[in-house]
């Protein structure tokens, strides 16, 4: 019987891709556009875990989710996305959310370590069905 999900493989990184390129744009958006915290909001905040410059680095890691995750929802460049996105969020876990401890919380990094999955298995398997990728020419 469970045979039959082996035809939908190439699905797999489809729901991978939705679930993770939806979650980062969601938390990308209000760090480079929103009110609250927006890029000075956030810098405010890297600035006090010690990052310098700090906006700087609020832009960036805006630019890594937000950008990020729109190409790996759209599976374009999917795997310099996912690879983008797996370094910054390995940067934000040691940093940030390591001494925390895993738990499932807000400020635990279990979260983060979920989505650091993700991203890497897209790394890894590529986007699968449906990705813009498979409209950009090889041999480049």
């Amino acid at each position: 019987m469970l045979d039959f999900f082996g035809r939908w493989a190439t699905w797999g990184p489809v729901f991978l891709r939705v679930v993770a390129g939806v979650t980062f744009i969601v938390y990308g958006y209000p760090k480079l556009f929103g009110p609250q915290p927006g890029p000075k909001g956030y810098a405010r905040f890297l600035q006090s875990l010690g990052f310098s410059p700090p906006l700087f680095w609020a832009y960036l890691a805006g630019i890594a989710e937000f950008g990020g995750g729109l190409c790996v929802l759209l599976g374009f460049l999917t795997r310099l996305a996912a690879l983008v996105l797996a370094i910054a969020f390995v940067m934000f876990m040691v940093k940030v959310k390591w001494t925390r401890g895993f738990r499932m919380s807000q400020d635990a990094w279990a979260w983060y370590w979920a989505l650091l999955a993700m991203v890497l298995s897209l790394l890894v398997i590529g986007p699968g069905r449906l990705a813009l990728d498979h409209q950009i020419p090889t041999g480049l």
